[in-house]
């Protein structure tokens, strides 16, 4: 933790009433001592200066919408749906499967601008109070960690120790014992994912994701971070997807009015019905894959620093005639 940063929450919003009780209070911002922190709760504003950062459902029948979530600055912050199958999770079972590909990009778009760490969080809930869904696994569950660094360090530890002569006046001997200590140190990216109750109310109905930076090189979080997520489903309802996103950045970022903006993102609201594809269908949805789940999900994940171009120095000879 460093009080050189700030926290900003992104949070969206539902609009659908028969999900609304479902949702509760999924996404929630911890305080953090010693850090400024700006909170900015989507479902409490809409309509002010900046609202062209928002994402909207264009219909109350835009079923998978590619643009999950957008935001334009110091930093870009972007989160596509780029896969969404719909089938059962195995072919002898009686539950209903959904399976999900998000990827999310952070780009700084000046010099001296990061993002040290961000937290995303996938708050599911079903359209109707008689179905329920329920996430089963996700990608990068667990710890993960990437570009790890070493360092050297030495460390001095000192004591003063004094000597007074009673009888000698005004002598005073003195000497300082020090122990230097040498080692190395490590520190890496780190990527935290997990699977989570909300509100304390089964089943499971949370994804969430924590990217912290390299605290020693201070290169802030990756680039690209691509999840996946499998859903159990008791119903072919639709069904929908909150959105929350948290990020800590430096100073200069927090402050510009891209943060204090206010977004009301609607939610993504899937469908399962083949038959019912909606306005501005989206290509990037499958029906009918029954075995979900034997899917390896992390095959579908990636997460990315940056992409170095390499040959980039090329020669060309000019004729003169």
């Amino acid at each position: 933790m460093h009080s050189g940063n700030s926290t900003t929450s992104v949070r969206s919003n539902p609009t659908m009433s028969g999900a609304e009780n479902n949702y509760a209070d999924g996404l929630r911002q911890e305080p953090v001592a010693g850090i400024e922190t700006v909170s900015l709760d989507m479902f409490e504003a809409g309509g002010e200066e900046g609202s062209d950062f928002h994402v909207f459902n264009i219909a109350s029948d835009h079923y998978h919408r590619t643009e999950a979530l957008q935001r334009t600055g110091a930093i870009d912050i972007s989160c596509n749906l780029k896969k969404v199958i719909h089938g059962a999770m195995s072919p002898d079972s009686d539950s209903y499967a959904t399976l999900i590909v998000m990827q999310w990009c952070f780009k700084p778009q000046r010099h001296a601008r990061r993002i040290s760490e961000a937290t995303i969080e996938l708050v599911f809930a079903a359209d109707k109070t008689d179905g329920d869904v329920e996430v089963e696994c996700i990608s990068f569950d667990g710890s993960y960690s990437l570009m790890q660094t070493t360092q050297e360090e030495t460390i001095t530890k000192g004591t003063d120790v004094r000597l007074g002569l009673s009888y000698v006046a005004n002598l005073d001997i003195g000497g300082k014992w020090e122990k230097t200590i040498s080692g190395q140190s490590t520190d890496k990216i780190s990527v935290n994912g997990g699977i989570h109750l909300v509100n304390n109310i089964p089943p499971k109905r949370k994804a969430k994701w924590t990217l912290l930076e390299n605290e020693s090189q201070k290169t802030g979080i990756p680039a690209s971070l691509t999840v996946a997520v499998l859903l159990s489903r008791e119903s072919q309802d639709k069904f929908d997807c909150r959105l929350g996103f948290t990020c800590k950045t430096d100073k200069r970022t927090a402050a510009e009015s891209f943060f204090k903006k206010v977004p009301k993102d609607d939610p993504i609201i899937f469908q399962p019905n083949p038959r019912e594809k909606g306005t501005r269908p989206s290509r990037n949805v499958l029906y009918g894959d029954d075995d979900l789940g034997s899917v390896d999900l992390e095959k579908l994940s990636d997460v990315t620093f940056t992409t170095v171009v390499t040959d980039v120095m090329k020669t060309r000879e000019i004729v003169s005639h």
